[in-house]
């Protein structure tokens, strides 16, 4: 396991999938193949997993300049959020401690490495389209795996998470509906989400879709399609343009 650093660790590997076909993959070293129809995988720096089946995504200025996506953070947030986006950051993964977690539409790892130096216990991914963005967030990460993957197609098994993050991410997707689906589909009875999204209901929030060509919705639009697919909602907090949604799989899921 030295060798390999955590993606030799049995634990990761067992509850991947296929993002192709859905079935088991086996460890090759350089590699992982999928036992059903044999596609190969690629293990980057012994940290990141190119398992993108479309290779596109949301290709963009900060995709060819990715260490130029945190200081745009704070200046952005800065225009449209409410607060600091460091005190937001730690308000949001304040009471995440143990388990298996994913960072959906991670980026460069920003909210990965605050979870590490926090001392969170277990496992934690990030996944995202964008190589550069993952190369940055493995490079300021010590443990953490990261998966490049689409985040209507995650490659992990059902009811394997304990916690679904993903901030500034989803309001990208073309299909919302089916993104959501994929996190119930991953996340174990228990499990809880917490998504923090641009939305469409103010000046600034219309104005900022224009700019960055994204479809955000508007807040009720985004909790009615949750509520829809059967997941809980236990609050909405807003910040600016943007809502944090904290919820969970089931009624009894942590809050």
């Amino acid at each position: 396991m030295a060798d390999r650093d955590m993606l030799s660790h049995t634990e990761i590997i067992a509850i991947l999938r296929c993002p192709i076909c859905g079935s088991d993959l086996e460890d090759l070293d350089d590699v992982l193949r999928c036992n059903g129809c044999g596609n190969k995988y690629r293990i980057i720096n012994n940290k990141i997993i190119d398992l993108l089946v479309n290779k596109h995504g949301w290709v963009g200025f900060f995709e060819r300049f990715p260490k130029i996506y945190d200081p745009w953070s704070r200046f952005g947030w800065r225009l449209t959020g409410q607060g600091s986006l460091k005190d937001f950051y730690s308000e949001f993964i304040e009471d995440l401690e143990e388990g298996v977690l994913i960072d959906v539409g991670c980026g460069t790892g920003t909210l990965i490495s605050m979870l590490e130096r926090k001392g969170f216990k277990g496992i934690i991914m990030g996944i995202d389209v964008s190589m550069p963005m993952l190369r940055v967030a493995s490079e300021k990460t010590k443990r953490a795996v990261f998966l490049r993957a689409s985040m209507d197609n995650i490659p992990l098994k059902d009811s394997t998470v304990d916690h679904y993050i993903s901030s500034f991410a989803v309001h990208i997707a073309e299909d919302k509906e089916k993104v959501f689906r994929e996190m119930k589909r991953i996340l174990k009875d228990i499990g809880n989400f917490r998504i923090a999204v641009a939305t469409a209901s103010s000046i600034r929030g219309k104005i900022f879709s224009l700019l960055l060509r994204v479809k955000p919705l508007d807040e009720n639009t985004y909790i009615n399609l949750i509520r829809s697919l059967g997941l809980e909602i236990h609050r909405v907090e807003k910040y600016g343009i943007f809502i944090s949604i904290y919820g969970a799989k089931h009624r009894d899921g942590i809050r």
